[in-house]
């Protein structure tokens, strides 16, 4: 003779083999929408092609030289990583140190900041800027709009217009 005990351990343990498949069920379809879900374009890291400023009148200057080098790197999490330099350091940059009075030449041949972004349109991003080597975007977001044909991100704003040419890197 059973008593009532032994028949309902067979039950209780089918509940939890029930539920446990369901809890794994419900984490895989999580994982897979999650999966579904695209990547923005933006996401990745973007060689450096051209750094430019535009005027009011229309006339183009190369703060950083006409080949410049660095990286825009957007990564999934929300954040941004933005460096560009002279390609060819010369004078005090030739040297292993730079003296404390020579690092505001610095910013003649350097140019960076790094915090978060957030995609707010097909052709806007806005960078909410942490660090970097300009003081007035500490803290502040600062607004891009951008496009993307191929593999090439034309992305710029502010006063005067900026234009700046990258290439999509492939790892």
């Amino acid at each position: 003779m059973f008593s009532l005990t032994t028949r309902k351990q067979p039950l209780k343990n089918a509940l939890k083999i029930a539920s446990t498949i369901t809890f794994l069920a419900l984490c895989l379809s999580a994982a897979t929408l999650a999966a579904q879900q695209p990547v923005p374009r933006l996401v990745g890291t973007w060689r450096v092609m051209e750094f430019c400023n535009v005027d009011t009148p229309g006339d183009t200057t190369y703060p950083l030289g006409r080949r410049p080098i660095g990286f825009f790197i957007y990564d999934p999490a929300g954040n941004l990583s933005i460096q560009a330099m002279r390609a060819a350091p010369s004078g005090a940059f030739m040297r292993d140190s730079i003296p404390l009075g020579g690092m505001a030449e610095l910013l003649s041949w350097y140019f960076g900041y790094f915090g978060t972004y957030t995609i707010t349109s097909d052709s806007t991003v806005v960078h909410r800027v942490r660090g970097g080597t300009i003081p007035s975007y500490i803290g502040t977001d600062q607004p891009r709009n951008y496009w993307i044909r191929g593999d090439t991100l034309s992305i710029g704003g502010g006063e005067p217009w900026s234009c700046r040419k990258l290439v999509r890197v492939r790892s």
